[in-house]
């Protein structure tokens, strides 16, 4: 198994040692992963069943990296840090501080979101966004068409709102994943773009 050897003995609460080898189409994704990002995280180690992270992967994929998309990659890591510290997800926490960063955040700003949005500065766009998002995680079944209201007051296009509901949905299923197995942070992602 080709595995980064920095890899701490234990990534999660699973038993990986009872986990069968790293297939070659795990391995090309990892290989992948390294190339963009310098190490394999251990939320992508954790499932590590072809099926399973390639759906992962194409579903990050499509809610974060979209080159197409209106929300700007700092608006979407704004939106996934938000609900990370909402949901207390220290794994995607780290690791979207650390994009967020990477996407023109000031290291101090980052920090001051990771303890409480409302307390620092966001445009009225960033804010409507962050209010959303934290909705959409606290009570999704509460959300009605007025939600949706101080979003387009704030500029936000439809296509864009649609984002906003599709990167804090995906980041609570993240979040949630990780969470239930105990996946650990990566290091990497502590000292990332400081």
């Amino acid at each position: 198994m080709a595995l980064d050897a920095a890899i701490p003995a234990s990534i999660s609460w699973f038993r990986f040692e009872d986990v069968s080898p790293v297939s070659p189409q795990t391995e090309a994704v990892f290989a992948a992963i390294r190339g963009e990002l310098g190490c394999v995280r251990n939320q992508q180690r954790a499932p590590a069943k072809p099926q399973t992270l390639g759906a992962l992967g194409a579903l990050d994929d499509a809610v974060g990296r979209d080159e197409q998309a209106v929300l700007t990659p700092r608006e979407r890591e704004l939106i996934a840090l938000v609900v990370s510290v909402e949901n207390r997800c220290e794994n995607c926490v780290l690791a979207h501080a650390a994009a967020l960063r990477g996407h023109g955040g000031d290291a101090d700003w980052v920090a001051m979101i990771e303890v409480d949005y409302r307390r620092t500065y966001l445009t009225g766009r960033e804010r409507a966004l962050a209010d959303y998002a934290i909705k959409v995680t606290r009570a999704p079944a509460e959300i009605d068409p007025t939600d949706l209201q101080p979003l387009r007051d704030a500029g936000v296009p439809e296509q864009g709102v649609l984002e906003a509901a599709a990167v804090a949905a995906y980041l609570n299923f993240s979040n949630r994943f990780n969470s239930t197995l105990g996946v650990r942070a990566n290091a990497e992602a502590l000292q990332a773009h400081r």
